[in-house]
């Protein structure tokens, strides 16, 4: 479905806006905006499969760069990145120790982490945007942002669908007890979990400090949702569970980065276009779950 979805959606657009979809400048500006939505969705799966959630994503980003573009005005780009990097993974680590050693819902401790460095990003900037070394706009040229794409998109499917990091996070989702006493050690894989959200959180912060030219308190604002429409129209199920799969990721941030960019170019309304998506996610979800209904019966049937 989600493979039909695109293809429908690309059709669509592509009608309506005549030769203007295909054009190089807008296929760059798509590919920019499937990039970040990309890469959130490749850290948050893991916290998805497990089923959980990370609604922190957006503050992370913002927290992340803020404090790594401080950094660099003393330090350089070098210290830029890594800082932003160890930010997001130390965010991360908290969300995920809170949850695996404490119990705090993951709902709960992300929401409140969003809240916390959003007050932070805030407190830091005074409220006003923040200018960087042009050295860091560098790192939105899509002749350096792309490959670097590529690279952690390979590393990160490898992750989730070769590794024991993805494979016990199905597993979690799919059901905990079990896998509990089947030797899986919980705590430890939800911890790595959240922070491989977090880390890819921080390097989408990198990015989109090199995209504005700076910090604003405002950045990275709604994000998480964003990634999370981008994972559940692509087809990740809400529950997690062994039909994460990490092709869905890639398939829903195009298909949200076609959209987005077909309702601009066609001059949809922001107001409209947000209603739109919104429809859209429903229907998608809604498919899904009948399909997935669907197919476990027809395999109960076989079975019988």
């Amino acid at each position: 479905f989600p493979f039909i979805g695109l293809l429908v959606i690309v059709a669509i657009f592509s009608i309506i806006s005549g030769d203007k979809l295909w054009t190089v400048n807008n296929l760059k500006s798509i590919l920019n905006t499937m990039i970040p939505l990309c890469l959130g969705g490749a850290g948050m799966i893991f916290v998805a499969a497990q089923g959980s959630t990370d609604m922190s994503v957006g503050s992370t980003l913002a927290f992340a760069g803020t404090i790594a573009a401080l950094v660099s005005v003393k330090y350089g780009l070098y210290s830029f990145v890594l800082i932003a990097l160890i930010m997001g993974i130390l965010v991360g680590l908290f969300n995920g120790t809170m949850l695996s050693k404490f119990k705090v819902p993951s709902l709960m401790v992300t929401l409140s982490m969003l809240i916390a460095l959003r007050a932070i990003v805030s407190y830091i900037t005074n409220g006003q945007a923040v200018f960087v070394d042009p050295q860091i706009l560098k790192l939105n040229q899509l002749q350096v942002k792309l490959p670097i794409f590529i690279i952690t998109i390979g590393v990160m499917w490898y992750l989730f669908e070769y590794t024991k990091i993805g494979f016990f996070s199905k597993c979690i989702g799919e059901n905990q007890v079990v896998a509990q006493f089947s030797g899986v050690p919980i705590k430890k894989y939800k911890i790595l979990a959240f922070a491989l959200s977090g880390i890819m959180a921080g390097l989408v912060g990198i990015f989109t400090v090199g995209n504005i030219g700076g910090v604003s308190p405002n950045m990275g604002n709604f994000f998480e949702l964003q990634v999370m429409t981008a994972m559940f129209v692509g087809g990740v199920p809400v529950a997690g569970g062994t039909e994460s799969r990490f092709y869905k990721v890639i398939v829903g941030s195009l298909m949200l980065a076609f959209l987005q960019n077909g309702l601009t170019i066609t001059r949809v309304s922001a107001e409209m276009s947000e209603l739109i998506q919104g429809v859209i996610l429903l229907c998608v979800v809604f498919f899904n779950l009948v399909a997935r209904e669907k197919f476990i019966k027809l395999q109960a049937k076989k079975e019988v």
